[in-house]
């Protein structure tokens, strides 16, 4: 469990801590000059639990806000420290504020200096700790009176604490590490440590993670959780974790920063968010307004834009997006505070909705309820909201990414909801980067079969309009379907691109283009050469071309994949070569031949073949990839025939050039 104080400066939090642990937090050297607290100090003390209790100690100085932030993004409980001839201050409430903010969990009140205090003095003390907390979520809260000097009321404040350690569920494991840090310093012999609050998920000695969002990669060499050496840590301890890398030398490392897993290191500039007013902040904020946000330890200067007004007033709730200066390092449900640019008050704060917000039509209704979508706090949830608003679906892994889900959970959910899922790697057009090469979409069942649906029609309109053609290439087709679907115009922010426009026309493809191969795989379409038709459908051409085109494709036939030229298939026939190519160029469009080069036509049955050979040496290659070279040694063919035919499997879809190599797609 962690501890925490809060409170006015010059209330007693540190000697509290003191007569708690027997440890003095102040480890600056100015700090104890001066008696005032000035960073985070930390404690350790066994209370009989099953691992040590951690305590933070904050400064209570109104210059030392930031300080104070950086250490309770990720408490069990505060303490809530008061001086009984003082009452509650400025910065009393200004503390009670964050701790709701930031929604720590539990909170009792601790009235320190009651031997100096006269009994009136404590009386009104009372009277406005009630007044305090009347109306807020931690109204009722336990008080506790004290004199550390004398030690009085420490025992009993033990005990509570004690209590309240076995009452604390242990905090969720499960989703990435995330660690906050909040200090960072050299051991000699060792190197780079950094401490914090681990938010979540779990790390070992050994691991591998990145420190975000600078994105440098680290391997944990030694690890203290709750100040003792461990194997491992786990979200709710406060670590200290040892690191070691190539790039550390030279790297700025410290508090602000994130230790993560690197499947959680996906730094956010733009932050769509719900935020509340403090009521007692003297003025509406406008849109676009300054602010200062304080997110885990991390202090960034950021524009507030307003989602669904030009103002809001104190006390209000609402959608905004934060437009930081600086990356952090955010996922959903991260809480922060929002402070003035001067530093002086804390006007509000709120929770992530979205760490990959769109620089474009955030105010737009469609925006809206996709945040409506978003917001819901079961990821399940959230994934059919969003699901049903998304005819373009939704990146399954950015949206798995933002709410913090572990590959069981993954696992977990995708079987648990009625959806499909398209692999883009295996699309044309997927993108070509690799961040973006491993994506999987999810859509609807409804939307699916919507788009199955609109490619069997396209189909058919074409053998309709083009009956002597065998029928469309998939592009084509694919092309067809997406325009059929007028309702298919408002594809999602979670779509993994940050421009719709630009996302659109590709995201259709993909999506067309893997229903059409559903619909083959159900036979439901049929594949012939790379022209596709509806079962029923059979190309007529006029008596005198059909004739000529048997002519033309019997010694095709016999030459298998290696045909002769034109001008060598017209001296065969006896035909004119400008007549028998523009015949050719002709049946090619109707899909009766593969335009393979502008002077060689294979019969469509070859096709096969010439993926069949890619396809075995996909297969027995380690990566998954062959060269021009292998394929023009399994096949026979010459190279520059090679080449040719490689590069209409590429334009067929069945095939990808990645450099010198390529891989099989289709």
């Amino acid at each position: 469990m962690i501890v925490a104080t809060a409170g006015h400066v010059d209330h007693g939090k540190t000697s509290l801590i003191r007569a708690l642990t027997g440890v003095d937090t102040d480890r600056l050297e100015e700090e104890k000059r001066r008696g005032l607290t000035i960073d985070l100090g930390f404690a350790y003390a066994d209370f009989g639990g099953p691992e040590l209790m951690g305590f933070v100690d904050v400064p209570g100085h109104e210059r030392f806000v930031r300080n104070m932030l950086a250490g309770i993004s990720a408490i069990d409980l505060a303490l809530l420290v008061i001086a009984a001839d003082d009452g509650p201050m400025p910065q009393t409430r200004e503390h009670l504020a964050i701790l709701e903010l930031l929604g720590a969990r539990r909170l009792a009140v601790v009235l320190t200096k009651i031997g100096p205090a006269s009994a009136s003095q404590k009386t009104q003390a009372i009277a406005a700790i009630d007044a305090l907390l009347e109306d807020s979520r931690f109204e009722g809260a336990r008080r506790f009176e004290v004199e550390t000097p004398q030690s009085i009321g420490i025992d009993a404040l033990r005990h509570y604490l004690a209590q309240a350690q076995q009452e604390t569920a242990a905090s969720a494991c499960d989703g990435p590490f995330r660690l906050a840090i909040d200090r960072s310093f050299s051991v000699s012999g060792a190197g780079l440590v950094v401490t914090g609050a681990a938010l979540s998920g779990r790390v070992a000695i050994g691991d591998s993670l990145m420190v975000s969002p600078l994105g440098i990669s680290v391997r944990v060499r030694g690890i203290h959780a709750h100040n003792r050496a461990a194997e491992s840590a786990q979200a709710g301890q406060r670590c200290a974790i040892n690191l070691v890398g190539s790039d550390l030398r030279d790297a700025d490392i410290g508090r602000g920063q994130w230790l993560l897993s690197p499947s959680a290191h996906a730094p956010a500039t733009r932050i769509d968010a719900r935020i509340s007013l403090l009521p007692d902040h003297p003025r509406a904020i406008a849109h676009l307004a300054p602010v200062q946000v304080h997110i885990g330890s991390a202090t960034v200067n950021a524009r507030l834009a307003l989602l669904q007004s030009h103002q809001m007033q104190p006390g209000e709730s609402g959608l905004a997006q934060l437009v930081l200066e600086q990356p952090v390092a955010a996922l959903f449900g991260d809480r922060f505070v929002l402070r003035d640019p001067a530093a002086q008050r804390t006007i509000g704060g709120g929770s992530v909705i979205d760490a990959f917000a769109p620089d474009r039509g955030r105010r737009s209704q469609a925006r809206l309820d996709e945040l409506a979508a978003l917001s819901h706090e079961s990821a399940s949830d959230a994934l059919q909201a969003l699901l049903a608003l998304s005819p373009l679906g939704v990146d399954l892994e950015r949206f798995e990414r933002l709410r913090k889900l572990s590959t069981t959970q993954v696992a977990e959910l995708r079987d648990a909801l009625p959806l499909q899922i398209i692999d883009t790697r295996l699309q044309p057009g997927a993108l070509a980067t690799a961040s973006d090469a491993d994506r999987s979409i999810g859509l609807a069942l409804p939307v699916w079969q919507a788009w199955q649906a609109a490619v069997l029609a396209s189909l058919a309109t074409a053998h309709q309009a083009e009956p002597d053609q065998i029928g469309p290439i998939a592009s084509s087709l694919a092309r067809a379907a997406a325009s059929a679907l007028p309702a298919l115009s408002s594809p999602t922010r979670l779509s993994g691109e940050s421009r719709a426009g630009r996302a659109q026309p590709r995201r259709a493809q993909m999506i067309a283009t893997a229903a059409i191969r559903s619909l083959i795989d159900e036979q439901q379409v049929v594949r012939e050469g790379v022209s596709l038709r509806l079962p029923e459908h059979r190309a007529v051409l006029p008596p005198g071309e059909q004739v000529l085109l048997d002519r033309v494709i019997a010694p095709l036939r016999d030459a298998g994949i290696r045909p002769p030229i034109v001008g060598e298939l017209a001296a065969l026939l006896g035909l004119e070569r400008t007549e028998l190519l523009a015949f050719a160029r002709d049946m090619a469009r109707r899909g009766h031949l593969l335009p393979i080069a502008p002077n060689r036509f294979f019969v469509p049955e070859s096709l096969g073949e010439l993926a069949a050979i890619a396809a075995r040496l996909a297969d027995a290659s380690a990566d998954g990839s062959f060269d021009a070279a292998s394929y023009r040694d399994a096949s026979g063919l010459g190279r520059n025939l090679t080449i040719e035919v490689l590069e209409f499997l590429d334009r067929s879809g069945i095939t990808r050039r990645l450099g010198e190599r390529r891989r099989m797609i289709g």
